[in-house]
């Protein structure tokens, strides 16, 4: 933003998706994660189901991102990058998940997926709005051009209400294994 001597604002409510997922109740709430307490199994598994969610959109994303910018002399390796470490976090996610359900948690997980993905695409279709909105204000859009658009939006919304919402949900082994690194460290007895 700086190269292109833009100055920062303030996100408008309405267009800040990890605030209104959070505000709907999916995932963990940070100040959850902050604590000085044991996660349960549960949340981990609401956890990694609303990572394995929301990593989905964000993998897609980079990866359209990546197809028409990879190339590009300002930004394509910053694309290339982002787009690699968004498939390692939801490759991450797939073994994970996996783990837990072999462990006897695989109808939690599935239930949590689902919850997630229905939820996700439901702020994901209003931020999509919003964001049409405030672009459409800023640009001078046409009520004509804002109205195609929004439609866009919403049959974009009823496609993964209808079922696209099942990319969002299935877990398999991923290609890229350990996608993180190795084990975690044992962690200290909890005291």
């Amino acid at each position: 933003m700086k190269k292109r001597g833009l100055e920062p604002v303030p996100v408008p409510p309405e267009t800040d998706y990890t605030m209104l997922l959070e505000r709907h109740g999916i995932g963990l709430a940070h100040e959850q994660l902050k604590r000085d307490e044991r996660l349960t199994v549960q949340d981990i598994v609401t956890y990694l189901s609303h990572s394995r969610v929301t990593e989905q959109r964000a993998s897609e994303q980079m990866e359209l991102l990546r197809k028409h910018f990879a190339d590009h002399p300002d930004i394509g390796r910053a694309v290339k990058q982002i787009s690699n470490d968004e498939d390692n976090h939801l490759a991450y996610c797939h073994e994970e998940l996996l783990r837990f359900a072999y462990a006897g948690h695989g109808r939690a997980i599935q239930r949590t997926l689902r919850e997630c993905a229905l939820a996700e695409i439901r702020i994901y279709r209003d931020v999509s709005l919003a964001v049409m909105a405030h672009m459409g204000r800023i640009l001078g859009w046409s009520r004509t051009r804002s109205a195609v658009l929004a439609a866009g939006i919403h049959a974009m919304y009823a496609y993964e209400r209808l079922g696209g919402w099942r990319r969002m949900v299935s877990l398999r082994t991923p290609e890229r294994r350990n996608a993180l690194g190795g084990p975690a460290s044992p962690e200290p007895e909890f005291a």
